[in-house]
């Protein structure tokens, strides 16, 4: 039986490998679950893991940025289950992808490596472990996941939305469209058991999901603009609500106006005052005053 599942599974993957052969770029679902290669020593682990977190509070750069992730990368030497270093990885990754890396290669392979991290962040809930041991996907097992597992949840959804934004080609979004849909059923399971988590980016992911998809799939203008104000105002202090009302939304309906507005809002907050992970804010301010520098660009 075993034998056939796996004959099976390799079969799978055979024909995902080729297809993303022939659409270059075109990703595919390898699972990963295997962390337990390491052992396990408590003691060094807190101690890393200390620092690791007090290192990620000044990550404002690229050289600090990368710090932070091999610390807590060294968490997992001796802890490979370690939710906190596996959810930290999990959005460190897709930061270093967005915001200090140009080669596109180079920023798959970091959101990939960001989805991994949030996939092995989800997989230490047991009844999780247990349903994924059993053949699901992420987003098949991801009902029985709770308020615990949100973090990994939601970074998995922007490491895909990321991807998908900056990766691909357009007709491998085409190809690719059913990952939308997936991210769709996670924010779904956010929504239903902490749908105030990050400060309003659960309903600003949703009027993402909404938005992207086409009519055909479910994409809903009037929802994703219904969500986007909902965004704002369950986090008036998050800069990611206005930033991505501005990158996103106002560039997509030409509204100059507005977005200098949101930007120059982001621009004047209090980094230390807003809501949100440091070294993201530090990101969305300096995106923001380089898209208001190069504002004819956009427009």
């Amino acid at each position: 039986m075993r034998k056939n599942s796996t004959e099976k599974i390799a079969g799978i993957l055979v024909s995902m490998l080729a297809l993303a052969f022939l659409l270059s770029g075109c990703t595919s679902w390898h699972p990963d679950w295997d962390r337990s290669i390491y052992p396990v020593a408590e003691a060094d682990a807190a101690r890393r893991l200390e620092k690791a977190d007090r290192l990620s509070l000044t990550a404002g750069s690229r050289p600090e940025l990368l710090a932070a992730i091999a610390a807590y990368e060294s968490v997992l030497e001796t802890d490979a289950a370690n939710y906190t270093a596996l959810t930290n990885l999990g959005h460190m990754y897709i930061l270093l992808g967005a915001a200090y890396t140009k080669d596109r290669s180079e920023k798959i392979r970091h959101y990939q490596t960001a989805r991994r991290y949030n996939e092995w962040a989800m997989y230490t809930h047991p009844e999780f472990q247990a349903r994924m041991d059993g053949g699901e996907k992420p987003w098949e097992a991801c009902e029985v996941l709770t308020p615990q597992e949100v973090p990994p949840m939601f970074y998995w959804v922007t490491a895909v939305m990321y991807h998908f934004k900056e990766g691909m080609s357009l007709p491998e979004k085409v190809v690719n469209a059913k990952w939308i849909e997936w991210c769709g059923i996670f924010l779904h399971r956010i929504e239903a058991i902490d749908p105030d988590w990050g400060g309003g980016g659960v309903q600003f992911s949703l009027a993402l999901y909404y938005g992207i998809l086409p009519k055909s799939m479910g994409g809903d203008r009037k929802r994703s603009d219904a969500y986007l104000a909902r965004s704002i105002e369950i986090g008036p202090d998050w800069l990611i609500n206005r930033w991505g009302r501005a990158k996103y939304f106002h560039v997509r309906d030409r509204n100059k106006l507005e977005f200098e507005k949101d930007l120059q809002w982001v621009l004047d907050q209090d980094v230390d005052r807003a809501g949100g992970d440091y070294a993201w804010k530090v990101y969305f301010q300096r995106d923001a005053r380089e898209m208001l520098a190069a504002v004819d660009q956009h427009f």
